[in-house]
């Protein structure tokens, strides 16, 4: 039986068929409201989730395709690779930007996601509570420190079942950034995983980005990569020492300026700009980091065995110049270790940062207490000196 409604629309369906017209009429064009649009039912993952896309980072190693150079300017994620590892391609539609395999085990994951959203506490939930069942989750400061492409961060260290495989462990290191953050996870084996934690956080400390070069054989193009200790001295060439002189070495300034102190030694090889050292163990640098100017200052609280910090705390600062402008000066005193292992017992530390609202700027100094005593007055006129390099 067909209904009377389908015989109505049928007729009017002939009737716009037979009418002879060679076009059509329609209205004025208006704007429907975003929740009227109609759904793009073939949208990409990324597109329905509304996610950053994260496809330009690549492993170190990944290939082009056969018979074809890297795309000139691709970014990659290169490292030093611990023996027995192999970089694998990259697997973004899966938030993998860099992705590594154990050639002992298949079982184990390990990847880089540049970002992932949901913050520290709601991942952290995630990882302990969803993926291993463990009900009580650690604060983001209870964590050790660990270093992370070059930025200080925090691990979380799971062990039990996971996926419904037991004896089964986890490793994440991870970077706040904003409401995003990077991290870079390890899972398989109980075993295998602890086996390799210092592999895991040695890989860690040193991934960086790095350019493809448009030869597919040559490795990426790793910007920050210091001068080979055996490298002719190129200080004469570039109006350096000349007449066989000696230059004393520069600390790297990047993109800052600055007017060391009398009595600081700069220190070559390094990463860090306007990097010295002083007394017994002190160091002296410049850096610029993600997240907030609190955040980071309540990691270097870690570095040095003390909470974070209270809102109101945080407020009562002291303010002094740095970059040009008031910062915030953190004073610490305690038993120093860094991400890196290194320890200072009876250490005090001395931080001056700001933030620009895309990034927080700091000026740090740390070192036996009574040499740090001694370099309180100068660290000042050193952070008062830094400008942004024209």
């Amino acid at each position: 039986m067909i209904h009377t409604r389908s015989c109505v629309l049928f007729a009017l369906l002939a009737f716009a068929a037979c009418s002879g017209k060679d076009t059509a009429d329609f209205g004025a064009p208006r704007q429907l409201p975003k929740d009227q649009r109609p759904t793009v039912w073939d949208a990409a993952a990324r597109e329905r989730l509304g996610l950053p896309d994260m496809s330009k980072p690549k492993p170190d190693g990944a290939a082009a395709p056969q018979g074809q150079a890297a795309p000139k300017g691709e970014l990659r994620w290169v490292g030093a690779l611990p023996t027995g590892w192999e970089t694998q391609p990259s697997n973004p539609a899966r938030f993998r930007d860099a992705v590594w395999k154990i050639t002992s085990d298949a079982n184990c994951e390990i990847y880089l996601t540049a970002a992932v959203g949901g913050g520290v506490a709601g991942n952290l939930a995630r990882w302990y509570t969803q993926q291993f069942g463990i009900a009580e989750v650690p604060a983001m400061e209870a964590l050790p420190i660990v270093e992370l492409a070059g930025k200080p961060a925090r691990l979380a260290e799971m062990k039990g079942t996971f996926a419904g495989k037991a004896n089964w462990a986890a490793l994440i290191a991870f970077v706040p950034q904003g409401e995003q953050m990077m991290t870079f996870k390890f899972t398989g084996p109980e075993a295998v995983v602890m086996a390799n934690k210092d592999a895991f956080l040695a890989l860690a400390k040193s991934l960086r980005q790095a350019t493809a070069s448009p030869d597919a054989k040559a490795p990426p193009i790793d910007p920050n990569q210091p001068m080979p200790s055996n490298h002719p001295d190129i200080g004469a060439a570039n109006g350096g020492a000349a007449n066989g002189a000696t230059a004393t070495p520069a600390a790297a300034t990047g993109p800052f300026t600055g007017t060391a102190p009398a009595g600081w030694t700069p220190k070559p090889g390094t990463q860090r700009f306007l990097h010295h050292t002083f007394g017994k163990d002190g160091e002296a640098y410049v850096g610029q980091l993600g997240g907030t100017v609190k955040q980071n200052l309540d990691i270097w609280r870690g570095e040095m065995g003390q909470q974070p910090m209270t809102d109101a705390e945080y407020a009562a600062l002291p303010k002094a110049a740095f970059l040009g402008e008031d910062s915030v000066l953190l004073d610490l005193a305690g038993n120093f270790q860094s991400m890196s292992g290194k320890k200072i017992d009876g250490a005090r530390m001395l931080v001056m940062a700001r933030s620009d609202g895309q990034s927080t700027q700091f000026a740090k100094l740390f070192g036996a207490a009574a040499d740090v005593a001694a370099q309180v007055d100068a660290f000042r006129s050193f952070c008062a000196s830094v400008r942004r390099a024209q």
